[in-house]
């Protein structure tokens, strides 16, 4: 490809209303980890928005290569892709390196890459691929592939354990068939018999502080009687996080707390401050008005990607973007609402702000995605793309 032609594709991928608000998010997520300290078994680290610079980069070096290349032919190669993801996640099931009792991560280059993050944007690509130019996902038979593709790497992501990360994957398979076409009382009878299989995954799948978390967040609802030894041990453990995130946001009032103050004091006694309960720290530095920016962006880059998908006629255009939107905005409420109590503790990060290069390099691949759909025309099949 000639100089001229990648200068033309960068220019006509540089769709401003997307890539406002996602620049924005990544500006305040670095701003928001240099004000934030966290205890290591060698002191106290400061460096954190250094470390997520790296990831920065190393997503704009991959965002460029994703957006030179035409979505479709990226499409095209999703289930090489997929595979290369599966085969990642088993590896690290062997050889990842094990951190808190979880085996998520895999050092490539002196970097440790978690391949759960890749999956996310992965089962969009590869549905995204199966549906296009299908109808059989119409049918209650037709619904097995696209589910055995989602349940294959949920499963293997249970097991490292990441219960947030796998549970992502079934709103993102969801929201793309009900957005193609699939029939409501179908997913509406599969998400039942999923409700149904909540019990013995609660008992046979979960972990023992995967439970406690769900037990806890139960407790605090006044929907479980426990007794009351067992009720204070599990508001030092399980419902500590939660209870000192809401301080913390408390606490940050209109315009937020200064460094040093007694205000500020109580961000450092949020853990996961940097990356689960980003948002806590962010409310409690910023104040309300940072809430409000961040909510605000999250929204903004929300709406442009669905801007994007409904000028989009192709499906496999319309679907990519479709799933980026279901990925970011069913992370994005998971984490707030884990932050301030609303549903347990469930480790998803929130973009972009949250500490993880993995994550913020996926996430700046997903709005390469969008943008490259965006700059390329889509062919119109009449209205009925779907169908």
């Amino acid at each position: 490809m000639s100089r001229r032609a990648v200068a033309r594709d960068l220019r006509r991928a540089l769709h401003l209303p997307l890539l406002i608000p996602a620049v924005a998010l990544i500006a305040f997520g670095l701003i928001a980890l240099a004000r934030i300290e966290i205890k290591t078994a060698t002191g106290w680290m400061g460096d954190l928005h250094v470390r997520q610079a790296t990831g920065v980069l190393i997503g704009l070096a991959a965002a460029v290569a994703a957006v030179l290349v035409p979505y479709k032919k990226i499409v095209e190669q999703a289930y090489l892709i997929y595979a290369a993801s599966l085969l990642l996640l088993i590896v690290v099931l062997f050889a990842g390196v094990v951190r808190n009792d979880a085996r998520r991560w895999l050092t490539l280059a002196g970097f440790d890459f978690q391949p759960s993050e890749l999956m996310k944007l992965t089962i969009v690509l590869t549905l995204a691929r199966f549906i296009r130019f299908r109808s059989s996902y119409k049918t209650f038979a037709g619904l097995g592939v696209p589910f055995v593709l989602t349940l294959v790497p949920m499963g293997l992501i249970l097991l490292q354990p990441d219960l947030g990360t796998a549970l992502l994957l079934a709103p993102i398979l969801f929201t793309m068939l009900f957005c193609a076409g699939a029939r409501l009382r179908h997913l509406a009878i599969i998400a039942v018999m999923g409700a149904a299989a909540i019990v013995p995954i609660y008992e046979f799948g979960l972990k023992d502080y995967q439970r406690r978390r769900i037990d806890g967040f139960l407790v605090q609802l006044g929907l479980m009687k426990r007794g009351k030894v067992e009720t204070r041990d599990m508001e030092r453990k399980e419902l500590y996080q939660v209870a000192r995130a809401q301080v913390a946001i408390g606490v940050g009032g209109f315009a937020g707390t200064a460094e040093g103050s007694p205000g500020g004091y109580a961000a450092l006694r949020v853990p996961e401050r940097h990356n689960d309960f980003v948002f806590a720290s962010v409310a409690n530095r910023f104040g309300f008005l940072g809430v409000i920016v961040v909510l605000g962006l999250f929204i903004w880059l929300l709406g442009a990607i669905l801007g994007v998908a409904s000028r989009q006629r192709d499906p496999a255009g319309r679907l990519l973007c479709l799933g980026v939107f279901a990925l970011f905005s069913f992370q994005v409420f998971v984490n707030l609402a884990m932050n301030v109590g609303l549903l347990p503790v469930t480790g998803l990060t929130l973009p972009f702000l949250s500490l993880g290069r993995s994550s913020v390099v996926v996430s700046m691949l997903a709005i390469a995605l969008v943008c490259n759909v965006a700059a390329r025309p889509s062919y119109e099949f009449g209205r009925g793309d779907f169908r």
